[in-house]
């Protein structure tokens, strides 16, 4: 009950306040174990990439946003669960594999933080895919004005599980999502917008 009286608000302020275009949702695989791996640009990501998505998304959240026990609830309804950022949590790692193993989707903002470029890409939603066989779908998210768009890729092949392979993944991962928006936006942030 929760989640769908979220959806239907973040859906009136996003569609009517804001605007949202969907590109290609139909690389989004509609049954099986799945993970939504998009750039990360603002607070507003995780509702809009989850109205976009052809399917119910759940989202790692940091776990100070757990801490105030009316929000934890409602972040709890909409299927989202805590990380500790600071640490590696093995446990949020553990509950990400059991939902993906009871075939749900699972949304990872890969850079690990917003605007985090600079950092390079985590490997955490590679490491996800290889471990359940899970679809890894690249996504781009970002702003044109004030109208928010989405851009899913097709799935990438989840191969191997050593920590090389985690690697190039990953990096395969970081390649596509960045070629899903504009050639600028390396340089001018995310926030740029794909080519037209």
């Amino acid at each position: 009950m929760l989640y769908r009286i979220g959806f239907v608000l973040f859906s009136l302020i996003i569609r009517g306040l804001y605007g949202l275009r969907v590109h290609d949702a139909e690389h989004v695989p509609r049954s099986g174990p799945c993970v939504i791996a998009a750039n990360h640009d603002s607070a507003w990501d995780p509702p809009v990439v989850g109205l976009a998505t052809p399917r119910f998304v759940q989202f790692m959240a940091k776990r100070e946003l757990f801490r105030n026990r009316a929000f934890a609830a409602v972040l709890q309804a909409v299927g989202a669960f805590p990380v500790d950022r600071g640490r590696n949590d093995i446990g949020a790692v553990k509950e990400s594999l059991r939902r993906l193993e009871q075939g749900g989707t699972v949304g990872v903002f890969f850079e690990g933080t917003r605007r985090a470029e600079a950092k390079g890409a985590m490997g955490g939603a590679a490491f996800l895919a290889q471990r359940t066989g899970a679809a890894l779908v690249p996504t781009a998210i970002w702003r044109e004005g004030r109208r928010f768009s989405v851009r899913f890729g097709e799935p990438l092949h989840a191969h191997g599980r050593s920590r090389q392979e985690t690697v190039e993944l990953t990096q395969a991962l970081s390649d596509r999502v960045r070629s899903l928006l504009s050639p600028d936006a390396g340089s001018a942030g995310y926030g740029a917008g794909p080519a037209a």
